[in-house]
């Protein structure tokens, strides 16, 4: 597995729209993964979907292909870490609590992270990023 694919990223595939939908396409083969706070946001906007059973469809078509990662001790203990690193630094931290369990995923699984928000991440070190680039 090489990928961890962000939110966004999901909720632009099971919007539609192509450019996801290519994205994701492409980086199967390779192997990618979704944290389980992905998986959870992502499944929190499906009823605001327009077409709610489609999209129900394509989160189900990708989630055969990708397995939801949860967060154990080691993830919470690598999130404190980054946490601490970004303090010192003067970094904003108290509302990226769950950006930074995502990074602590992928850093903990050496996955590079799949995102459209990529400015959230660019301070994390040692984070591979990997800048969706889709226009909604």
């Amino acid at each position: 597995m090489s990928y961890l694919i962000d939110s966004d990223v999901l909720i632009y595939f099971i919007g539609g729209l192509p450019e996801a939908r290519q994205l994701i396409e492409g980086l199967l083969p390779s192997g990618v993964a979704i944290s389980v706070i992905g998986y959870m946001e992502t499944i929190e906007g499906l009823p605001r979907s327009r077409h709610v059973g489609r999209a129900q469809s394509r989160f189900d078509s990708i989630l055969k292909e990708a397995p939801v990662m949860g967060l154990t001790i080691v993830e919470a203990r690598r999130c404190a870490a980054i946490r601490a690193d970004l303090r010192r630094a003067g970094r904003r931290v108290r509302s990226r609590g769950l950006d930074l369990l995502v990074a602590a995923t992928a850093l903990e699984h050496s996955l590079t992270l799949v995102t459209n928000n990529d400015a959230d991440y660019r301070d994390t070190s040692g984070l591979n990023l990997l800048p969706a680039q889709i226009t909604p």
